[in-house]
């Protein structure tokens, strides 16, 4: 009994982010890895609003529960939060189907988003990074 008491009062000494985070590591949606990975990222600029670069990669992609087999999808949505300003994608073809690309937009104006994309697969995230970036590309100005 003493020890479940210990137990409890270490988590609530430690925080409820830290229970958080690796509820979600074990759950496998920690967001974290691929955080620390957009140093390595790679980056561009559009002439867009936010909400419509994060629309337009969306496109691109599919979640499981409004699978339905296109051609065109390059990959899975495995998250998505418009509130954070990422996307976590999934099923890149020619990698593990559980390799995770992370797609990070920062709001640098009204009109123009930075998009960052992030993986520990270099592979994987030059893939989804040509795709991304072609998409946008059609769509929007690109930025210096």
């Amino acid at each position: 009994m003493k020890r479940v008491l210990i137990f409890c009062l270490s988590l609530t000494l430690l925080g409820c982010s830290f229970v958080g985070e690796v509820g979600k590591t074990v759950w496998g949606s920690s967001t974290r890895a691929l955080e620390k990975a957009k140093r390595e990222g790679i980056e561009r600029k559009y002439a867009c609003r936010n909400e419509a670069c994060f629309d337009a990669v969306l496109s691109l992609g599919y979640s499981e529960e409004l699978y339905q087999p296109v051609i065109k999808k390059f990959f899975r949505v495995f998250l998505k939060n418009r509130i954070k300003n990422h996307i976590i994608v999934m099923g890149i073809p020619g990698n593990v189907d559980t390799t995770e690309v992370g797609i990070f937009f920062s709001p640098i104006s009204n009109e123009t988003t930075q998009v960052t994309i992030s993986s520990l697969s270099s592979s994987a995230k030059m893939k989804v990074s040509q795709a991304v970036f072609a998409e946008l590309e059609q769509r929007f100005n690109s930025m210096p």
